[in-house]
């Protein structure tokens, strides 16, 4: 019987020891990438950070939170900084609200790594941009992170869009053939305009110029990029109809389906979470 027993317990380890680890999920496979652009665009501040402990404040401290939320006091040691101009000390302070999972409980965030997407208050304190503006790291977050704050600040950056501001349609020599041009408001003033292109022996093309360049070889901007993401995320689904009301009816049709190609090439802009802002 003792034989029988330990026999037992050395299979019963062999098959835990065989049976394969729970991953780490990682934060790319959970959130878009509008999601990440979203919150280290608004941030001045985004540091990557490990958390110490994490309290959870009283109903008094924090009042009005609606049910199912908890809000607590975060002290995290700085691994990195990100972005920011400010200075920051080893060792920084946060509030962040923490939704109920279906049980009922709260994440608990000690020894965790962290994104946090910030505003400097002090050199010991920050303010997440949204109340729940922190992400878990992840070596491929991090690499995604990097690459588009790397984009954000690069010369000559995609600025942000505000609107749409005129819309125009030139026929071409043969029919079928013509050429639409969509203008754009940026917030930094800069021009930007989409071309779209339509030949009679070539598919129709569509590019995008910023300023007095024209990105990426008169070609659309590849997908999870910042310059398809300011596109993607915050033209309309549809053109407006102050840009075709009062054209000839060819015209307005031809404007319409047209930007509908930009659209259908750009894709759905997939968010995971409210979005932030550009």
């Amino acid at each position: 019987m003792r034989t029988l027993i330990c026999g037992m317990i050395v299979a019963s380890a062999t098959i835990a020891n065989a049976a394969p680890k729970p991953k780490k999920t990682d934060v790319t496979a959970v959130y878009a990438y509008a999601d990440i652009a979203d919150l280290a665009l608004a941030s001045e501040q985004t540091v990557h950070v490990k958390i110490r402990r994490a309290k959870a404040l009283s109903k008094k401290l924090a009042p009005g939170l609606p049910q199912g939320t908890s809000r607590q006091m975060v002290t995290a040691d700085v691994i990195s900084l990100l972005r920011g101009k400010a200075a920051i000390a080893p060792r920084i302070f946060y509030l962040i609200d923490l939704k109920a999972d279906s049980r009922g409980r709260f994440e608990s965030l000690t020894g965790r790594e962290m994104f946090a997407f910030s505003r400097p208050v002090s050199a010991h304190q920050v303010q997440l941009v949204r109340p729940d503006a922190q992400l878990p790291w992840s070596a491929q977050a991090d690499v995604l992170l990097r690459t588009i704050l790397a984009e954000a600040t690069a010369p000559g950056a995609p600025p942000a869009i505000r609107s749409i501001s005129a819309a125009f349609r030139t026929e071409g020599a043969l029919p079928g053939e013509g050429e639409s041009q969509i203008f754009l408001e940026s917030a930094d003033d800069r021009p930007v305009s989409i071309s779209v292109v339509r030949s009679i022996s070539a598919p129709v093309n569509w590019f995008v110029s910023v300023g007095d360049l024209v990105a990426e070889g008169r070609t659309p901007p590849k997908r999870n990029t910042l310059l398809w993401y300011r596109l993607a995320c915050f033209l309309p689904d549809v053109l407006p109809a102050d840009f075709t009301d009062g054209k000839e009816a060819g015209d307005a049709a031809a404007l319409a389906a047209d930007y509908g190609v930009v659209k259908e090439s750009l894709g759905p802009c997939v968010r995971k979470r409210p979005a932030v802002g550009g």
